[in-house]
């Protein structure tokens, strides 16, 4: 278990990372998916079967002084592997929970969805921010790349099922020939939504690909005012609650930390989410992050990559 951040969330504030799954060495992620726009890159490792992954009790005890430290607006599950790959998450969920009254959101792909067991793991969790990118199998399979056997009508209906809070997320974008920003797939989503809504009230989540990922001169992020259109009409049309990305401040965490563990967190950070300047600089406010930051980019150990012409900072 690694934690990380906080991350600037549009979502969620100011949220704490924690991930339940190791990349294996040499893979960048551990996902059954491989979906066109993630920010981890597409040198994953598609595991497909959930397993007991072992949580030592020193990493919570690391995550106990963390919260204590920075005092988070969440809890996520998230980071280099899919939560839900790691049978432990309920028990991980309930022993933050004995810690800390912070509220517990897991970002998943929902891929195991229609497991009871997985649901059960789900449910120890405040808020699951469920992925879903595409209204039919096929434009889903283009959009996600799941493992073989990974069914969209099962994601949904599994959905339909979890007893806790539920939100949607949809990212929106363009990638070479591939897009879900058509009216068509607004049209088809819209029915996913409302689908899911008769049988469990959902928020919806609409963002963008403000991330880079490998292949970035096709890799496009719809602009504010096209998200703002579509989450209107969204909103018009189902009557769901909807929520879309818009860029914030960033909000400073003092951290006041010595070089050496600055060193370790940035990095831990960047694994999981490419950064801006500012954003990395805002997390560790008080402390030599600029000087640090730059270290790592001179030793090779960061580099930048650029996307809808800013600059975010990546471990090489």
């Amino acid at each position: 278990m690694k934690i990380y951040g906080p991350v600037p969330s549009w979502r969620l504030g100011n949220s704490l990372g924690v991930d339940l799954v190791d990349a294996p060495k040499g893979y960048s992620k551990a996902c059954p998916f491989n979906c066109l726009y993630c920010h981890l890159g597409h040198k994953g490792a598609q595991v497909s079967e959930p397993v007991p992954m072992n949580l030592p009790s020193k990493d919570f005890d690391i995550l106990e002084k963390k919260i204590n430290e920075i005092k988070p607006d969440y809890i996520t599950f998230s980071g280099q592997g899919e939560p839900t790959l790691n049978l432990n998450l309920g028990p991980a969920a309930q022993r933050i929970k004995e810690m800390c009254d912070i509220p517990i959101a897991v970002l998943t792909n929902a891929c195991f969805a229609s497991r009871k067991d997985i649901r059960a793991n789900l449910d120890n969790c405040d808020v699951v921010i469920a992925k879903i990118d595409a209204p039919t199998q096929q434009l889903f399979e283009k959009i996600n790349n799941p493992a073989k056997g990974i069914k969209l009508a099962d994601i949904i209906d599994g959905i339909k099922l979890i007893n806790t809070k539920v939100c949607i997320q949809t990212l929106i974008f363009s990638y070479a020939n591939v897009t879900n920003a058509d009216d068509e797939t607004i049209d088809a989503l819209l029915e996913v939504y409302r689908d899911i809504n008769k049988s469990k009230p959902i928020e919806v989540l609409l963002g963008t690909a403000t991330r880079p990922s490998d292949d970035n001169g096709i890799l496009h992020p719809i602009d504010s005012k096209k998200l703002s259109e579509i989450a209107g009409r969204i909103s018009r049309e189902s009557g769901i609650k909807i929520r879309y990305f818009s860029e914030n401040e960033q909000k400073k965490v003092n951290r006041n930390i010595v070089q050496d563990q600055l060193r370790t967190e940035i990095t831990d950070l960047l694994l999981r989410r490419p950064c801006t300047r500012d954003e990395i600089i805002s997390r560790f406010n008080g402390s030599d992050a600029a000087i640090v930051l730059d270290k790592l980019v001179d030793k090779g150990v960061v580099g930048l990559k650029v996307l809808d012409k800013k600059n975010y900072y990546v471990v090489l």
